[in-house]
């Protein structure tokens, strides 16, 4: 595979896929129309996808496992902070299972977190990835290389 891997660093692989979490919902579904562009190597996608896209052959298609770990990895209790509702934007309306748009302060980038507690006064937000801890199972075809 190492071989492949360095074959393949830097190429953009065209991409068709659907699938989430074993036993759950499907979260994404790209299966159908134009491929997604994914270059390989530069982070875009987790360790595990990258894997899978350096060994399959093009034009082929199958059904993945993808554990955790190769995911988004473990669910990191030190990601789950508390806070008085009025700090939290919109936090007067945030109940358990909300999921809102938090802007890293440095980053300025926004980034999709869930509420998971919720008192009178107080809100627990879970800053993991939504599917941090989930082992996935996607489907892909890889449809093409590009240099």
């Amino acid at each position: 595979m190492a071989e492949k891997y360095r074959q393949r660093s830097g190429q953009c692989a065209l991409v068709r896929y659907r699938g989430g979490p074993v036993g759950e919902e499907m979260v994404e579904d790209r299966s159908q129309g134009e491929p997604v562009r994914i270059i390989i190597g530069a982070g875009q996608v987790p360790p595990g996808v990258e894997d899978i896209l350096n060994e399959m052959e093009i034009g082929s298609q199958g059904e993945y496992l993808i554990p955790s770990a190769k995911a988004y990895g473990a669910h990191d209790p030190e990601g789950v902070k508390t806070y008085p509702r009025w700090f939290v934007k919109g936090g007067e309306r945030l109940e358990p299972g909300s999921i809102i748009a938090w802007e890293h302060p440095i980053s300025r980038q926004s980034v999709p977190v869930k509420c998971i507690a919720a008192t009178r006064d107080t809100v627990t937000i879970d800053f993991n990835h939504l599917l941090a801890g989930k082992d996935l199972c996607y489907w892909f075809e890889l449809v093409a290389l590009l240099d």
